[in-house]
C-alpha cells in the first residue's frame, strides 16, 4: 500500500459525492442566502445504526433528498445567471452534475427493483 494514501477514506469520499454529499455543492452564489446552499460533505464515516434494511433505506432516502438539493442549487443558479450574477460556467456544470445524480439515481432505483422483484420470484 501507497503511505499517505487512505483507501477506506478515498472510497467514503467517493460515496459522498455520488450520494449528493459534494463539498464543492457549499460553495454560496452571490445574491444568495447561505442558508440555501446544499449541505457539505460531512468528515464522518457513514454509522450504521439500525437493521440492514433500515440503514440502507435511509441512506436511499437521504441521496434522493441529495440529488433534490442539486436540482434546487442549479434552478438557483440558473436564476442567478438570469439576473447576472452567476457566471454560466457555475451554471453549466451544477446542470451537468444534476443531470448526472439524476441519471445515477434513476438507474440505482430500477436496478433495487429488479433485483426486489427477481428475490420475490425465487424458488426455495
Amino acid at each position: 500500500m501507497v503511505e499517505g494514501i487512505d483507501p477506506v477514506r478515498a472510497a467514503d469520499l467517493r460515496l459522498s459525492q455520488l450520494l449528493g454529499e459534494d463539498p464543492l455543492m457549499a460553495q454560496v452564489v452571490p445574491g444568495m442566502v447561505p442558508g440555501d446552499a446544499p449541505a457539505a460533505a460531512s468528515a464522518a464515516p457513514m454509522q450504521f445504526t439500525g437493521s440492514p434494511f433500515e440503514d440502507i433505506l435511509g441512506k436511499a432516502i437521504e441521496s434522493l433528498n441529495g440529488v433534490s438539493r442539486s436540482e434546487v442549487y442549479a434552478n438557483q443558479l440558473i436564476e442567478s445567471y438570469l439576473q447576472g450574477q452567476a457566471e454560466l460556467q457555475d451554471v453549466m456544470a451544477a446542470q451537468a452534475k444534476m443531470s448526472v445524480m439524476m441519471t445515477l439515481a434513476v438507474t440505482s432505483v430500477n436496478t433495487a427493483v429488479n433485483t426486489f422483484k427477481e428475490i420475490t420470484q425465487m424458488q426455495i
